[in-house]
């Protein structure tokens, strides 16, 4: 049997990540993607890394930032998206924005240590 997972990202908690960013993981249930829902805020820590598995769409769906992939920033505003490839350095850096960035980021595969980490933070929230 298919399995259907839905919700409302409404409803979901903010997540402390590091310094100036808070997420939300959903779509927990589907079996090969996952997608994360990110706050980042003016001034955000920098964490340059990869995913040696994953690819990655980000979507800017408000706010202004830099989003760094291979080096190179790419200037992004509410609707722009970009792929990141596995394994190659990626960052992004907000630092004047009107508002906070809400950036939608989308794996393949799936981050299992997102739905892990989210999980555990849900059920200690509700408690």
């Amino acid at each position: 049997m298919t399995k259907i997972d839905y919700g409302n990202l409404d409803n979901l908690p903010w997540q402390f990540v590091r310094e100036g960013i808070t997420r939300k993981v959903f779509g927990m249930g589907a079996e090969h993607i996952n997608a994360t829902i990110n706050k980042v805020e003016n001034g955000n820590e920098k964490n340059p890394h990869t995913h040696e598995e994953n690819e990655q769409i980000a979507l800017i769906l408000e706010g202004e930032c830099d989003y760094y992939v291979d080096g190179v920033p790419y200037r992004m505003t509410k609707g722009s998206w970009i792929t990141v490839p596995a394994g190659v350095e990626h960052y992004i850096s907000v630092y004047d924005s009107p508002v906070p960035v809400l950036n939608m980021d989308i794996f393949y595969p799936l981050r299992e240590e997102y739905n892990e980490s989210y999980g555990k933070f849900i059920e200690n929230y509700r408690k």
